[in-house]
């Protein structure tokens, strides 16, 4: 997934992010291998949308797409990800006409969006949007002529730092990651071979809003620099260039190959 500015970056060692993590035990469920602290934060309103941008993405990778949000104070270089709560705001899986949220991801230019619920409270929140691919998740699977496959479900997920404005004073109760998935799951040992109709999607239940939506007016667009700097805010932006097209790369060799 393409990281955008206030996003946490994760250790070289997971190729920024977009190596999977397949223990839901594991600490990188959080927010990935390592994760280090945005130097910038931004600014949303509550009830208004967010989208993530996905790059290019294997349409073998199916699965739910689902995101949450988990409150903070102090510093976000001292947050501590693993002890944050985070509460589901959205959710997708498997639709009627048999297509997954992934498929729909793909289909729609790799953006996927969610809706920043409109009576939380004000304050300063981590985003975490991840997607879960299935595709390995049975023994019914390619996984044995992948290198390094193994029978298990493919976390990808990413963080984000944002101030949420707004009037709301809502404070969904939260869970922690690891900890609000259980290993088996029915959503995590799910055969998306065998044409399965009824997708469970793991975890707690999204929450619901209870106040009334308020209507928003369109804000103007506003750039985030990236470092502060335009020269080095062009740097930066090859450098993601550059990566983007280096994932593209392994994306069309697993597929290439069955992945």
């Amino acid at each position: 997934m393409k990281r955008v500015a206030y996003g946490f970056q994760a250790s070289p060692q997971n190729i920024d992010g977009t190596a999977a993590v397949q223990e839901v035990n594991a600490k990188a469920l959080a927010c990935n291998v390592k994760p280090t602290a945005p130097q910038v934060m931004a600014t949303i309103r509550a009830g208004s949308n967010m989208d993530f941008m996905w790059t290019k993405w294997l349409p073998s990778h199916q699965g739910p797409m689902i995101t949450w949000m988990a409150p903070y104070s102090g510093e976000i270089s001292q947050v501590n990800v693993n002890k944050l709560e985070f509460f589901k705001t959205h959710e997708a899986g498997l639709f009627e006409d048999g297509t997954w949220a992934t498929d729909r991801m793909i289909a729609n230019k790799g953006v996927w969006n969610t809706t920043i619920p409109h009576d939380i409270k004000p304050g300063k929140y981590v985003v975490r949007h991840e997607l879960i691919a299935l595709h390995f998740a049975t023994a019914h699977s390619n996984y044995s002529r992948i290198p390094g496959g193994r029978i298990a479900p493919q976390f990808y997920p990413s963080c984000y730092n944002v101030e949420v404005s707004g009037t709301g004073s809502a404070t969904p109760k939260g869970m922690t990651l690891p900890g609000a998935y259980k290993a088996k799951e029915p959503g995590f040992i799910f055969d998306i071979f065998v044409g399965n109709k009824n997708y469970p999607i793991p975890g707690p239940p999204v929450y619901k809003p209870s106040a009334l939506v308020l209507k928003l007016t369109p804000n103007p667009i506003k750039i985030i620099s990236v470092t502060g700097d335009l020269v080095k805010d062009r740097e930066y932006l090859k450098s993601m260039a550059e990566e983007l097209k280096r994932w593209e790369q392994v994306t069309d060799y697993f597929q290439s190959i069955g992945g």
